[in-house]
């Protein structure tokens, strides 16, 4: 099957379904609505960034779309429609009139005004939906709380749980959803569409599949953020720099990125996922993986990289990167887990300076 898009325009024009890199899941969700067989509680897992929150949006516009009003699909996917939900960290409680945005968790006062909304009848749409994002954010008198919501919901509701870390999940809440796994498409089909529809030339195209790791949405977004290509080179300069320095330098670095008291720890998963794939190809490139290595225009730094670096020492920077990612997305202190993780930055062989090493 094509992975890269479904579009299912029905019979009034609207167009449903309109994804990129995640045709599979979508052919299988849309198969459940046409045929009215769409489960009270779904739980759509994959990778972050790889199309999840849009596959719940365009199930939610499929639930709700009305022959002759394509408002209902509009309203959905910009957010504005009165029975489709997204349910996030802290988001709306009974007691709140505002959300706020330094919350990591989904609180158990949120799932209580869940309970009271999804009780109520559709006031504009057919289906209520309820879209939790991301579902493992849900602390443990949460996600108590919800599996009462989810084991007896009204017809009308329909519950879509998404998350990059099912394992997270307590099981009671598992077993009570039908899970739908949404995988990355292969990167040869996703440079070839950003290669026909952002107008990229086939070497870019290629590079940001290779970087995204067939991940539609995470392509999506560098390009929408600005000149991927340039911020890259940039990334890649502080990565080399960076591994020359000592620690006191890397600290000074680590507050640049999060500074004392800010709490979003955005720019720093940018840079942790930068660095990961950056140490992923030296990895790569040591085992003889070539055509697996996404930085293929900085071929002769990562081959400098291989000869300053021990393959064992690179595996344990990358165990130390993934489980940084993990307690950033998590809410831990980010210029705690920086500081720590700077601290973890390989040595290079015996023999090679730092400075040769990153050069």
């Amino acid at each position: 099957m094509n992975d890269k898009m479904i579009d299912s325009p029905t019979e009034d024009g609207c167009s449903l379904w309109d994804v990129v890199g995640t045709a599979k899941a979508a052919t299988l969700l849309r198969r459940m609505a046409d045929e009215g067989r769409v489960p009270h509680a779904l739980l759509l897992a994959g990778p972050p960034r790889v199309g999840k929150a849009r596959l719940a949006l365009e199930l939610a516009c499929a639930l709700n779309h009305q022959e002759q009003d394509c408002r209902q699909c509009a309203r959905i996917r910009g957010g504005k429609h009165a029975d489709v939900e997204v349910v996030a960290p802290g988001g709306l409680t009974l007691e709140a009139s505002s959300d706020n945005p330094r919350s990591r968790v989904i609180s158990i006062a949120q799932v209580r005004r869940l309970e009271m909304v999804a009780a109520s009848h559709p006031y504009e749409g057919r289906q209520r939906v309820f879209i939790v994002d991301p579902a493992d954010a849900m602390n443990d008198d949460a996600a108590d709380a919800f599996l009462k919501t989810l084991e007896e919901p009204a017809s009308f509701v329909t519950f879509v749980l998404v998350t990059a870390r099912p394992a997270l999940l307590k099981e009671t809440v598992l077993s009570r959803c039908t899970r739908i796994d949404v995988a990355p498409m292969p990167v040869a089909e996703l440079a070839a569409w950003l290669s026909a529809d952002h107008e990229l030339d086939a070497e870019q195209a290629a590079t940001l599949a290779r970087l995204a790791r067939g991940r539609a949405g995470w392509a999506l977004d560098a390009l929408e953020e600005g000149d991927p290509f340039a911020l890259r080179h940039g990334q890649i300069e502080e990565i080399k720099r960076l591994a020359a320095q000592g620690r006191a330098e890397r600290f000074k670095y680590a507050e640049g990125l999060v500074p004392r008291g800010q709490l979003e720890p955005v720019d720093a998963l940018t840079a942790v996922e930068q660095w990961s794939a950056w140490w992923r190809d030296v990895l790569l490139l040591s085992v003889g993986e070539d055509e697996r290595v996404a930085h293929r225009d900085h071929l002769d730094d990562l081959h400098r990289a291989v000869a300053s670096y021990r393959p064992a020492d690179v595996v344990r920077f990358l165990i130390a990167l993934e489980r940084s990612e993990r307690f950033l997305r998590e809410g831990v202190n980010s210029r705690i887990t920086l500081d720590a993780l700077f601290t973890q930055i390989p040595e290079p062989r015996e023999g090679r300076t730092r400075v040769e090493a990153a050069v």
